[in-house]
Parts: C-alpha cells; structure tokens; sequence
C-alpha cells in the first residue's frame, strides 16, 4: 500500500477483507460476547490448554485451561459482588505482573459487570517514579476497588508509598490470592454489544495519558479479525514476550486465545532480564510459527546475544520454524533494529521474510498487521524537504535528506483506510501528503 500510495497512483484508499463475507464456519460468531465464548469453552473443551506461563528458567510456571479460567473467574466475580459490594457498570482496576492471573482478574470482572482497568503495577525500588501513574489513573477512571496480589497490596499501604501518593485515600483493595470457593450466582450479561468491555489506559513517552472506551462489540470485531489475520485456531501455539497492559499487547495477552481457541506461551519481558535466552530457546523448543514481541524484547536480544551466535547454534536454538515474528508498537518502525534483528538471526534459521511490525493508533490498536501469507514488506525512500512542504517525492536509498517509509503488515480484515486533505477532509492531488483516516468495524 505504501508504495503505491507514495508512487503517486490515484489510490488513496485501501481495504481489508470485508468482515460480513468471510466464511470461516466459527461456533464463536453466534456468541456477542467473550465471556459467553469462555462459557461455552468451558463446557465444549474444559480441559484445552489456553495459557501457559514460563519463568526466566523457561520452566512452566502456570497454566490454564478453558475449565480452570472459567471457576477461577466465577470466584473472583463472587469476591467483588460479596466482599467489594461492587456493581454493574463499577470501573476496577487490576493490579498484578503479567501473567494468568491478570486474565482470571479480567474475566471475573466480566462476569460480574464491573468495568476492568488494567495497570502496570508500581516498581518497589522506585515508587516515587511509578505510582503517581498508577494513583493517576485509579482517579481518573474513577475505580471503585482495586485488585490485585497479597504482595502489592501491602507495598499500596506500605510507608514507602505514602511518602509518594496519600495511601488513605484508595478505593477497597482486595487481594485474589486465597478466594473463597464460592460461585456466583449468575453470571452477568451485558443488555447490548455496545455496552462498555474494558478501559484502555496508556501513557505516552511525554507523560500524557490516555484512555480509550471498549465497547464488547469492539472486543468481539478486533479478536475475529486477528483470528482471521494470522489464522488462529485451537491445535495453534502462539509465543507472547510484551507487557499485557494496554493496547494490542493487552488483546494478544488476554482477548485472543479465549476468542480463538489457541494457546498462548505468556514470557513476560522482565524474565529475559535475567535470561536473555528466554524467548528465542521457548520459540525454538516449542517450533512456534507465530511469535510477538516489543521493540524492548527485540532490542535486548539483538544487544544481548549478538556476539552468542555460536552458542544459539549449540545449545540447538534453530528459528527456521517461525513464519511471523511481529513487533508490537504504537510508533513509527525501528527498522535499523529490525533488519539488525533479522540478519543477527538468519544464523539459526530466521527468514528475512518473518520480521514485521503493526501499525495501529490509540482508538484503533490493529489497523495492520502482518498475516499468514503475502508478498515481501513494501520499502521506499522519500525526500524529506519535499515531505516538510507536504509533497511526496522518491529518491534512490543512501541519498542525502532520504527517509525510509516500510509498511506494517497486510490491512486487517473489516478496516478501510483513506488518505485524506486534513484540511477538507476530502480527496488528495496526486503526491500530495494527507492524513491516514481510518475506519473499522472494531
């Protein structure tokens, strides 16, 4: 798309496939809403594996299956309904690492109608840095109750904390470690798709923070048209080494797996901290064919391990499995560090073809991402005095004030995308640079 759109052709708009005319004979199309597809798993399928949680050892730490997701949400819905005294349409904010308990969180506020908020847990040696945000965002979506583990719950009370936000004043916190056996009643139902999901809170590099509104028809749209995309189904293994907090990392860590049926291998990144081995060893040993990551994944590898290629190759690590192997951002593509990346790595397997990165915004978090199947990424080099009096022209690579613009994957199924006049909002003349309009049935 880019390089026709830069080339000058008259195409200012591209599209996805259509959503409505896809027929991919999924039971899970009748169900509106997530927690009626973990239902139905949970009856269909209780003993599929869909989460499996790794340490830096690469051992597996936790895992869940359609069943055990399923009573381990109910509980929790029990806990805020009895203990939290909370309602339907109550915002909760979830506090823990990444990992399953996260997701059981989230399902169980579902079930009761609350409105989960997912948080990046403060850093204990540095709260003075990462607790505002979190006391920032527990006021701005107005919790009523926070979730979260026994050993947070004490650093939210703790002498630490209070010298760097007033601890008196947090809504009910309640720890999940030790629930109550006790199911709930009856699980809660929302009357129409377009009631509120969840809220999607992130913060910029420039402290500014944003929350975006999910409604379950949202949800629904967003997971059936990854589904499609990279051809999940539940004999798949997919390796997920981001944090879980917001975005498309939050939906390929929590949404994805229960909408599609597969597994997912959760690494938190912080685990390659101390192994940085983690990820590639897990993709190699477990000859996952799809795998995602962050910019700070691939970065701490690429540093990391450039010099233990050799010892890749004997320890067995061969990476010739992996079909995709995408790189989760909302900002422009590193490609120094991506094409570092994948030379670093052909070594032991890697296809040049496999490195992609999505493109998505805020409001819309997977407008492209790269699929199964497609031709090489589109690279094209533009002039940069021409782009700062918004024209588009091309210039050959190495040539002086040249910017290198690549594409981020394939259109997702049910998103068009326009390039428009920002100014009218209407068409463009030919090599013109507009604004990239998107719309999606997300």
């Amino acid at each position: 798309m880019v390089g026709n759109l830069v080339a000058g052709k008259r195409i200012a708009q591209a599209s996805g496939r259509d959503l409505g005319q896809i027929e991919d004979n999924d039971l899970v199309k009748k169900h509106q809403f997530l927690t009626e597809v973990l239902q139905w798993r949970a009856q269909a399928t209780p003993d599929h594996p869909l989460f499996l949680l790794l340490n830096a050892k690469g051992t597996t730490v936790c895992t869940a299956t359609c069943l055990q997701l399923h009573k381990k949400a109910e509980r929790i819905a029990s806990v805020l309904c009895d203990k939290g005294h909370l309602n339907a349409g109550d915002n909760v904010v979830l506090l823990y690492p990444p990992g399953i308990e996260l997701i059981t969180a989230f399902y169980g506020c579902l079930y009761a109608g609350c409105i989960p908020v997912t948080v990046r847990p403060p850093h204990a040696q540095s709260l003075t840095a990462t607790l505002p945000t979190v006391r920032m965002i527990v006021e701005v979506s107005k919790a009523a109750c926070i979730l979260t583990t026994q050993t947070l719950m004490r650093l939210l009370r703790s002498r630490e904390a209070a010298a760097a936000v007033d601890v008196k004043t947090w809504p009910t916190i309640i720890d999940t470690d030790d629930l109550p056996r006790k199911r709930l009643a009856q699980i809660y139902k929302p009357p129409t798709p377009e009631m509120l999901a969840y809220l999607d809170f992130s913060v910029s590099t420039t402290g500014m923070l944003t929350g975006v509104k999910m409604s379950h028809a949202a949800v629904s749209g967003l997971c059936r048209a990854i589904k499609l995309q990279c051809e999940l189904y539940s004999s798949r293994q997919i390796a997920i080494c981001l944090d879980p907090y917001c975005g498309l990392g939050f939906v390929l860590w929590c949404l994805c797996s229960v909408y599609s049926g597969h597994q997912s291998i959760l690494i938190p990144p912080m685990e390659l901290e101390s192994n940085l081995f983690l990820w590639l060893s897990t993709v190699s040993q477990y000859k996952i064919r799809d795998t995602f990551c962050s910019y700070s994944v691939m970065e701490l590898c690429t540093k990391g391990l450039g010099n233990q290629v050799e010892m890749l190759k004997a320890r067995g690590i061969n990476l010739s499995c992996v079909r995709t192997c995408v790189v989760v951002a909302e900002e422009r593509p590193r490609v120094a560090l991506t094409h570092s990346f994948s030379k670093l790595f052909k070594d032991i397997g890697l296809s040049s073809r496999a490195v992609s990165t999505t493109f998505g915004s805020r409001v819309n978090v997977a407008i492209c991402l790269q699929g199964t199947s497609g031709p090489d990424p589109t690279t094209v080099y533009v002039d940069l005095k021409s782009l700062r009096h918004d024209r588009v022209r091309l210039v050959e690579r190495g040539a002086p004030q040249s910017l290198l613009l690549s594409e981020s994957g394939k259109i997702l199924p049910g998103v068009k995308v326009v390039i428009v006049n920002p100014e009218t909002k209407g068409p463009l003349g030919d090599s013109h640079l507009g604004e990239v309009s998107a719309d999606s049935a997300l």
